[in-house]
């Protein structure tokens, strides 16, 4: 039964608060203390701030002597005692009882408690005046489990442990020049022990539950709210339910479940779902966009792929190449993030320090819509900021993962002294003010230098958004000054380059003029850090106009992808198209290896073109030639994700399940990769502004292709003759000679082609964008299915300046004349032209 509550009325009150009723000196039990400021009242009495006999801080309540009729305040002074030297409880000084004359001439007793004076705010006061975050919620958790437990621990009770009796006051950090709040409990006068009986509504476990719930809604008001935040505070609303139950049997209310309850709600909310993703089947996950989990794209990864280690160089790096050849996988398994799942000798080995940032994930949908120059100009400040802060924020966020590990000191040279510098350096550089730099005790340096980053960029957004300039901001030289403090800081980076692995910084993802104001920030000469760009074909724009200044020629390499998997048997390319497919069926738990389902490419007739060149002259042939592991390897042109859907149609038409172990029939090979590689031909049509022209460049190549492999004359080859196979265009204008200049249409024309991959670049370093009499093209191999081509080439389509715009112009007469000259009188007197790609062929489409 709850009793009537004993509460101080307004005009006592209103005397206590007033210097002429309580006198500058009190005597408290025969020690003297000076009240010099009313600071707070609350139902039962009014605290002044005050000084003692040393001039220390003390707070001096004056309260209710009707309070303490029924026991004498002499006993909670002793349970206050107990308190001493707990850190989460102001301390008690002393108390005693005073008489003063109030204003309508009465004496009236009160009940003097002396305790620690604590200098900040009350619950309520920095929930108000302050932005909080998720990171608070927890800690707060923390702080107050603690209260409860030493509480518990000694059998009491607080018995007012409402938002007005917390406080939290700044502390400095140990060896740092940062502060950070820390929690205290005041007003002690009320302290009860544990098992006796209460005339309160709310007791300390559910006064603790408001709390939680009052700093949950000041977390739901902010205006931006990170995922993971959300995340946090919809897991905590089913723990906050069970801390209200009323049956304690349920109920959710001892301090070190509540703690542990929360712990796991916000491990939870960081990196859902807590278990680490699976492969339920080979092929799921099939671009490095979809894993969230660098733990499984690191598992995912074939450290055989043939370009790693030019990739992995601490040189700056231009890695182009078809979409879905790998770049982002290479890109984020290079990161240090990534790393730290590798083992302790290969983080210790390797020759950079990675960070990845995706332009698709983290730039796109923030700065995509500046695509005039005008619109970026107004906002090049603010550009510059947002992406210097996105860097930074991938540096924190690797370094919160190695600060969890045991060897952040042995290995990486990250103690807590260098991480509170860090931090330090963070919010000066940054202009945090003193409000913002605040943060709870338990909250890391790194964990608050996060939070104020991810701030910050969400200011720095809804600033752009609404049409606004900040005004304040980084500069292009902050990444320099950045990597200059943490290359003198951390030994780990003393020793590495660091790298900033920028991935798809490419115009379709960023456009031109945003690209542009970035190119000082990422092309900055500087002997600590160095960027590493991926991107479609010229999709980087600005590096011509650098090449003057930077001497890109001499200081940026270019890698291709396409390139390395040119040469049709390339051992390497077979070792890592094998221990791709390898790799997924271990991790989703299938028996077989990758030889046992697909086989060995073996050819009667001595290899794959003189296979297809026979299935061309043999009526009623089964079509079983693009078959095996060999084979299949080759008809990948660096394009990784095209070939694990090339393994996932052969496993889907040969019904391949965990128990397979035989091996899928060739001509069911045959026809899966047949399928795919006509869907990705038909897809070219979809590619804007030019699919159709492409298609068609596309497929009279490859029907060009196909025709001399199958109808060509024979090459002589010592006491063979073999037959023609080519898929290659090689472009020389004869010297001396006036050289063709193409038109924007057929120029635009002719990047897409090779920007959308329909034809790998064979030669790099020709001028972006300008047509050269020097040209080197090979069709996409994926295509070569589609027309039953070989992947080999033994042989060119040679063609001067003058032949190659004829066939961007019309590519099906420039391909008819061009198979004159390797038509066989031998075999076929009368020549008959091929079908144009637009009609069909014994009732069935070509393509």
């Amino acid at each position: 039964m709850v009793n009537e509550r004993i509460e101080m009325d307004a005009k006592t009150k209103a005397d206590l608060k007033n210097r002429d009723i309580v006198p500058r000196e009190i005597d408290v039990r025969g020690r003297k203390f000076y009240p010099s400021d009313p600071i707070d009242e609350g139902f039962k009495g009014v605290v002044w701030k005050g000084l003692d006999e040393l001039d220390g801080d003390v707070a001096i309540k004056f309260t209710t002597y009707a309070d303490y009729m029924a026991c004498s305040y002499l006993r909670e002074a002793k349970l206050a005692r107990k308190l001493t030297g707990k850190d989460k409880f102001a301390q008690y000084i002393d108390c005693g009882l005073v008489e003063f004359t109030l204003s309508n001439g009465e004496k009236k007793k009160f009940v003097c408690f002396i305790e620690e004076y604590v200098d900040g705010w009350t619950l309520p006061d920095y929930l108000a005046k302050h932005e909080i975050k998720a990171s608070f919620l927890r800690n707060y958790v923390r702080e107050l489990c603690e209260v409860l437990s030493t509480l518990q621990d000694l059998v009491l009770r607080h018995d007012d442990l409402r938002p007005a009796n917390v406080m939290l006051y700044r502390s400095r950090v140990p060896g740092s020049s940062a502060e950070e709040i820390k929690v205290k409990v005041v007003d002690l006068g009320s302290l009860k022990p544990a098992n006796h009986p209460s005339r309160k509504e709310k007791d300390d476990h559910r006064w603790f539950t408001e709390h939680l719930i009052v700093i949950s809604n000041s977390i739901c008001r902010r205006k931006l709210i990170a995922l993971d935040e959300k995340r946090f505070i919809n897991e905590t609303k089913q723990l906050l339910d069970q801390m209200l139950e009323e049956d304690r049997a349920v109920a959710l209310w001892v301090p070190g479940k509540v703690l542990s309850s929360f712990e796991s709600a916000y491990t939870r909310s960081q990196s859902p779902p807590n278990k680490e993703p699976e492969l339920s089947e080979p092929f799921d996950y099939i671009t490095a966009e979809h894993i969230k989990s660098d733990k499984l794209l690191v598992d995912l990864f074939a450290e055989s792929c043939p370009w790693f280690n030019e990739v992995a160089s601490p040189n700056p790096v231009l890695l182009t190449g078809p979409r879905g050849c790998g770049k982002s996988m290479v890109f984020r398994r290079l990161s240090l993030k990534a790393l730290l799942y590798k083992s302790v000798e290969d983080i210790r080995d390797s020759r950079i320090a990675g960070f990845y940032i995706s332009c698709s994930a983290d730039l796109r949908n923030r700065l995509g819509w500046l695509k005039s120059d005008a619109a970026a100009a107004k906002f090049r400040r603010e550009i510059v900021h947002y992406f210097n802060l996105l860097l930074t924020r991938e540096i924190v966020q690797t370094l919160v993962g190695v600060a969890d590990r045991a060897d952040r000191e042995a290995i990486f040279g990250f103690g807590r002294s260098e991480e509170k510098r860090f931090h330090d350096f963070l919010v000066e550089k940054l202009s945090i003010t003193d409000a913002e730099r605040l943060y709870l005790h338990g909250v890391s340096p790194m964990q608050h230098a996060l939070e104020i980053i991810e701030s910050e960029m969400d200011k720095c957004y809804d600033l752009l958004i609404r049409g606004y300039n900040t005004d304040r901001a980084t500069d292009t030289a902050f990444m320099a000054t950045l990597t200059r403090f943490l290359s003198c800081s951390i030994n780990y980076f003393a020793d590495r380059k660091i790298v900033f692995l920028v991935d798809d910084f490419s115009v379709h993802r960023l456009p031109k003029p945003v690209q542009v104001i970035l190119n000082p920030v990422i092309w900055d000469r500087q002997a600590t850090h160095i960027f590493k760009l991926s991107s479609e074909k010229y999709g980087a724009v600005g590096l011509d106009e650098l090449a003057a200044i930077a001497e890109l020629a001499r200081e940026l390499r270019e890698i291709d992808c396409g390139q390395f998997y040119i040469n049709v048997g390339d051992k390497a390319a077979h070792r890592f198209a094998e221990e791709l497919l390898a790799i997924r069926l271990r991790l989703a738990h299938y028996e077989a290896s990758p030889k046992d389902i697909l086989g060995e490419s073996k050819y009667a007739e001595g290899s794959l073109g003189k296979a297809l060149r026979a299935r061309g002259e043999e009526r009623g042939r089964i079509d079983n030639q693009y078959y095996g592991l060999q084979t299949l390897a080759d008809i990948c042109s660096g394009d990784m994700s095209n070939l694990l859907e090339v393994y996932r149609r052969i496993f889907e038409k040969g019904a391949v399940t965990r128990q397979t172990r035989d091996m899928v029939p060739p001509h069911i090979q045959h026809a899966a990769v047949e399928s795919v590689s006509r869907d990705l031909l038909n897809l070219i049509r979809s590619y804007a502004p030019y699919g159709d022209e492409m298609h068609a460049i596309a497929y009279n190549f490859g029907t060009l292709s196909r025709r001399i492999l199958r109808e060509g004359y024979l090459q002589k080859k010592g006491n063979d003759r073999i037959p023609c196979e080519t898929s290659r265009i090689e472009v020389d204008q004869p010297p001396g000679q006036p050289g063709e200049e193409l038109h924007s249409t057929e120029q635009n024309l002719m990047d897409e082609l090779v920007r959308r991959a329909v034809f790998i670049e064979m030669e790099l370093g020709r001028a972006r964008h300008k047509f050269t009499p020097s040209l080197r093209w090979q069709l996409r191999r994926i295509y070569c299915p589609s027309f039953g081509t070989s992947l080999a080439k033994n042989t060119a389509v040679k063609w001067d300046a003058s032949e190659f715009k004829d066939f961007l112009t019309d590519p099906q007469t420039a391909c008819e004349q061009e198979f004159k000259k390797h038509w066989s009188n031998e075999r076929n007197p009368v020549p008959h032209p091929e079908l144009p790609y637009t009609q069909k062929k014994n009732g069935e489409s070509l393509v």
